[in-house]
């Protein structure tokens, strides 16, 4: 994250990545407000633009076309980004709550999670047919499903207002191969009840012409495997079942004790903040406009966006906010499945492929605001009050015994003496040796939680390259300026995630340090226990030994990318979980395998820790640049030009080295000189216990020097 030197006094949390969302990251990116620190909490990376997903569906776009990628938006925003479906919100706390980890504090939130198709009330939909939304789930479905199809294939597509009209226009032109016979239902009178007659006379000539059935007054009553039964007893054979039957709420959000409506949505003012908690906004399908009902369309989304933004600015400023205003009339620009549209605007009706053109230039000029967001400078606010160092800059008792209070630090035996004292006593086990090692780094992803744990277990594998057992920890914790409860916040998220992977691995936290910087910073020392005879070197490989690295490289130059922002989320999620699994299993296969020589590959890359563990055992060794595994977007990243600044560093003593081999890793695998005739069956138990892309990259040699190809 971007260090802000003003200190953070309003933590807003989006919660959602809807539309108007995005639209807050990307104006709160391009004019930065002192003070105010975003959080993005989101289901998923990727955001669906729903203009353009029925064209999405019919073939005409890619993944990437139709669907803004969070991480970068975030960055640009210098927002964190906690990747984690919320579960609930308490409005006097002002909390959020995620599965599997801390709450989040905020002093403002924005909701914008979307809506969930109403399913409930049909009996076999759940189990048997589709519903469009969420549309990511939608569109994972669908492709799965589709490979089932054989030719005729049936399909019924439940509702007939646009979102339905243009999803069943979509649905035959992508199964358009298996020749489908394709039936829209809906149980108003006709289908586009809310266009006008020339726009409903349109539609219909669009699906008479393309052998698509219309059945009017009449609703989906069941589903089955094989077919709908509809309201009035008749049966229509389905071998794919779409609904679009109206939207309903995310569950939680009429558990929160925000003013609701009574389907459950969100009730907000004109100002899109709730009327029973101020503070608090929604947005989108999650809003319920109590001014006049809105229909759940993304053209309202996307208008509230540039409000949501301001308002949640003059929230943070304590000052008055604006009212929203809902156009009364828009221009809508349906598909129709081929590229072909139709133009409505009040009652008139335009219609061609002329129409598709235009809908294309204005869905395709609004993504590339997302896509291709401008090189912009953090703005210069008024510099903030001198901050002290030395022991001046600690981080203030109360809030440090209060997050400790609040810990679950783990036991560890032997702990004499722990965490509130001033320093930690650790009796030794009898017939072991202590291993002790230290990381630290600044923060590189803005969600502390899991900075924490990939911090944790960066630490702890020089433990297991070494045969230890970790034991306990010390912390080592800088925090950006903030209030009080902001900084409470941050340490509690930061030390919860250290904290649970020390306990995963059989470890407690014992004490530590922490201070207050411009930007948040976090380490670890760590203590294990092995016993001497059984303890890893770096030196011990043989001739002949195969080189067995367990976790594939790439974490370095992905960051770095992420930093510029050109890194895909989907690349680094692959990252994220990588770092995220832990050594601890492999070390145990490595052990039953004869294994001669262990380290682990942090920040000197592969190449700077083979190198030392080949001087230390008097060998080279011959490495297959091919067998190497990569991170997703690793490669592509590194033909772009783009890697770590300590990537020179790293290749000094051999500038021709291939770049994937100097860049540094962080909680990175663990490289073993192991026994050649036991080589494939190791890195078979290896893959068997999780670390899927185990290989053997080379072999050990007795002539010096480390040749590749």
């Amino acid at each position: 994250m971007q260090a802000d030197p003003t200190p953070v006094h309003t933590d807003i949390i989006l919660i959602g990545g809807g539309h108007a969302h995005v639209a807050v990251l990307r104006m709160f990116g391009m004019k930065p407000e002192p003070g105010v620190r975003l959080t993005m909490v989101a289901r998923d990376t990727f955001t669906p633009y729903s203009g353009m997903i029925p064209g999405y569906i019919a073939g005409h776009y890619s993944h990437a076309e139709c669907h803004i990628d969070l991480g970068p938006l975030c960055r640009f925003a210098n927002a964190r980004l906690i990747h984690a479906p919320a579960e609930a919100v308490d409005p006097v706390a002002r909390t959020v709550s995620m599965p599997a980890r801390p709450q989040l504090r905020f002093d403002l939130a924005s909701i914008d999670v979307g809506s969930a198709t109403a399913i409930s009330a049909i009996p076999g939909a759940a189990e048997h047919g589709l519903p469009v939304k969420p549309l990511d789930r939608f569109l994972e479905r669908l492709t799965e499903r589709q490979e089932t199809l054989g030719q005729r294939a049936r399909v019924v597509v439940a509702g007939g207002g646009a979102g339905g009209a243009e999803l069943v226009l979509a649905l035959h032109h992508r199964l358009q191969a298996f020749s489908p016979k394709v039936t829209l239902v809906t149980d108003t009178p006709d289908i586009l009840p809310t266009y006008s007659a020339a726009v409903r006379r349109k539609m219909h000539e669009e699906l008479a012409a393309k052998g698509i059935t219309a059945r009017t007054g009449q609703a989906v009553a069941e589903v089955h495997a094989d077919g709908v039964r509809l309201t009035d007893g008749s049966e229509l054979p389905s071998d794919l079942t779409v609904l679009a039957t109206g939207s309903q709420p995310a569950s939680w959000l009429a558990d929160s004790g925000l003013a609701v409506d009574e389907r459950g949505f969100v009730s907000v003012t004109e100002t899109l903040e709730s009327p029973s908690h101020p503070g608090i906004f929604a947005a989108g399908d999650t809003a319920s406009f109590r001014p006049s009902p809105l229909p759940k369309a993304g053209v309202y989304a996307v208008r509230q966006g540039p409000v949501l933004a301001k308002n949640l600015r003059l929230a943070a400023r304590e000052k008055a906010l604006k009212p929203y205003q809902p156009q009364q009339r828009f221009l809508s620009l349906l598909s129709c499945g081929e590229k072909k549209g139709i133009a409505s605007y009040g009652p008139l009706a335009l219609s061609g492929r002329w129409v598709w053109r235009w809908k294309n230039w204005i869905d395709q000029r609004w993504m590339r605001q997302y896509r291709e967001l401008p090189e912009m400078d953090a703005a210069d606010p008024d510099a903030p009050p001198m901050r002290c160092a030395g022991c001046g800059a600690k981080i203030a008792g109360d809030v440090l015994s209060g997050t400790l209070a609040r810990l679950e630090l783990g036991r560890a035996p032997g702990v004499l003496l722990g965490a509130g004292d001033d320093a930690a006593v650790i009796e030794p086990p009898a017939g072991k040796v202590l291993v002790q090692s230290a990381d630290q780094f600044r923060a590189f992803i803005g969600d502390p939680y899991l900075f924490g744990r990939i911090t944790a277990l960066h630490a702890q594998s020089d433990l297991y390259a070494m045969g230890a057992v970790p034991h306990s920890a010390l912390a080592h914790a800088t925090l950006p300026f903030a209030a009080p409860e902001t900084m409470a916040g941050d340490l509690y998220q930061l030390l919860a995630g250290a904290c649970a992977e020390l306990r995963e691995a059989g470890a407690a936290l014992i004490g530590g340090h922490s201070s207050e910087g411009p930007e948040m910073a976090f380490g670890l020392s760590v203590n294990g226990f092995a016993d001497p005879a059984e303890l890893w070197r770096k030196g011990g490989a043989e001739p002949g030994n195969a080189l067995v690295l367990t976790k594939p490289l790439g974490t370095g130059v992905l960051l770095a990318a992420d930093m510029r922002g050109k890194a895909h989320s989907a690349w680094i999620e692959a990252a994220l979980a990588s770092m995220l699994n832990s050594n601890a299993t492999a070390a145990n296969v490595l052990r039953r395998y004869q294994t001669h020589a262990v380290t682990d590959i942090t920040g000197f890359g592969l190449i700077g820790h083979l190198r030392e563990m080949l001087n230390a055992s008097g060998m080279g060794a011959e490495l297959n640049v091919a067998a190497m595994p990569l991170l997703p977007g690793a490669a592509a990243m590194l033909a772009e030009g783009i890697e770590s600044t300590l990537a020179p560093a790293n290749r000094a003593f051999l500038p021709a080295v291939p770049a994937i081999l100097a860049d540094p890793q962080t909680s990175g695998g663990l490289l073993a000189a192991v026994p050649s005739s036991d080589a494939d069956e190791c890195i078979s138990e290896l893959r068997a216990a999780g670390y899927a892309d185990a290989s053997i990259i080379g072999f050990c040699r007795a002539a010096p020097g480390i040749d590749w190809h």
